[in-house]
């Protein structure tokens, strides 16, 4: 039995993954859960290796801006840039230099030689590849879905998606 055959038989789920039907959005939305998850994973992560390394809220909270703060000031520019380039491109090197990021991360950790200023710099790279990401994963998702009227459940999922992995990987696990 095909996927897709397995969300037509409940009429209910027919509506509400309604987008999934179209393999294309089935393949991105199962890889932008990934890339998300671990994404959210890496900048708990990163927040509490500060903590752990300065015991430091301020240079916790300074961490955490120099991740935002690319996305805020430069997504109105990148998504201009986004619109003009080829989406599918953009977002192979993304990921791409989110991977190498993430090594980066790990590999000074690792090897012990991790200290706030390059976790300060892995934030900056991360906010700033992440003000492409984010316009061209939102853009991608109208290629992705084939009939228009299919578009508004793409975009709830899509949606539905990112708010779900924020909230799940942002949980605190219990101490001991």
């Amino acid at each position: 039995m095909k996927i897709g055959q397995i969300f037509y038989k409940n009429n209910r789920l027919k509506t509400v993954l309604n987008s999934l039907r179209y393999r294309n959005y089935r393949l991105f939305f199962a890889g932008q859960s990934i890339s998300l998850v671990g994404t959210w994973m890496q900048m708990v992560a990163m927040s509490w290796l500060v903590y752990h390394l300065t015991n430091s809220a301020l240079l916790l909270g300074l961490v955490g801006f120099f991740s935002q703060i690319p996305s805020f000031f430069l997504t109105p520019f990148t998504g201009v840039f986004v619109d003009r380039w080829n989406r599918h491109r953009i977002l192979v090197i993304t990921q791409t230099l989110s991977m190498i990021q993430a090594f980066v991360l790990a590999f000074l950790t690792l090897t012990g030689s991790i200290n706030i200023l390059s976790i300060i710099l892995l934030s900056l790279s991360l906010g700033l590849i992440n003000a492409f990401d984010m316009p061209a994963r939102q853009a991608f998702v109208i290629e992705m879905v084939e009939k228009k009227e299919d578009l508004p459940n793409a975009i709830a999922l899509n949606s539905s998606l990112v708010n779900v992995v924020s909230n799940f990987t942002s949980i605190e696990p219990s101490r001991q």
